[in-house]
């Protein structure tokens, strides 16, 4: 019942989020911070951000959520699959590589968020180095994680997420500007909120979907290595 209320507490917590950084759009008066101008260089002055509607936003779709869990557990409904899946492990594990590799961009993000700061230099280079870290990374883990989990299909699974993630994460960038330019590009919290909780659902849905392949394709196509 717990994993079931947690499972749907943060489900509707990114859902309230999105929804509400959608709805609120540019309208919020951004701090004033400039980044990435014109997707070549970084420039910012330091400015005090609005983030009490995301915490609010967060908690109301969090308590909504687990909720919604307990009452559907009460009625017999449960959302549950098979001990082998380990789809949440394969996820985390995805994720927590992406995250990683992706670490020299947040903190040069980081950086023109909490302060007066001046990168005169083109961070095009970093975008790409931390890309390719990041699906390396995240390749790595998943193998890691289901290996030391004794796995079946660890080799099968890693060499399905291998061959998604880079198209997810080709969705995953087209949705996070699609979202940025929907929103003005603005660099107030919504847009920033919105772009990252989407483009994380849009990794999470893809390593996902490389496990329920890797669980579902025939053991010709894709051997295990013992």
């Amino acid at each position: 019942m717990w994993k079931q209320a947690l499972g749907f507490s943060l489900f509707g917590a990114a859902v309230a989020l999105i929804a509400t950084a959608l709805t609120q759009g540019s309208s919020q008066v951004p701090a004033t911070i400039t980044l990435f101008s014109g997707g070549t260089t970084i420039s910012s002055v330091g400015g005090e951000s609005h983030w009490a509607w995301p915490i609010r936003a967060a908690l109301t779709g969090a308590v909504l959520g687990a909720m919604t869990g307990f009452v559907l557990r009460l009625a017999g409904v449960r959302m549950s699959a098979g001990q082998d899946n380990r789809v949440v492990r394969t996820v985390v594990a995805g994720l927590a590589g992406v995250t990683l590799g992706l670490t020299p961009l947040l903190v040069v993000i980081s950086m023109a968020f909490t302060g007066s700061v001046d990168i005169g230099w083109s961070p095009l280079a970093v975008y790409a180095v931390s890309g390719l870290v990041a699906y390396g990374l995240s390749v790595a883990a998943v193998f890691g994680v289901l290996r030391a989990a004794g796995d079946r299909l660890t080799t099968r699974t890693t060499r399905a997420v291998a061959a998604m993630l880079p198209v997810g994460a080709l969705v995953a960038i087209a949705v996070g500007v699609g979202t940025a330019w929907k929103l003005g590009f603005s660099t107030a919290a919504p847009t920033w909120i919105a772009v990252v909780l989407l483009v994380v659902l849009v990794l999470a849905a893809t390593l996902v979907a490389a496990r329920a392949w890797a669980l579902r394709i025939p053991p010709r196509d894709l051997p295990e290595v013992a």
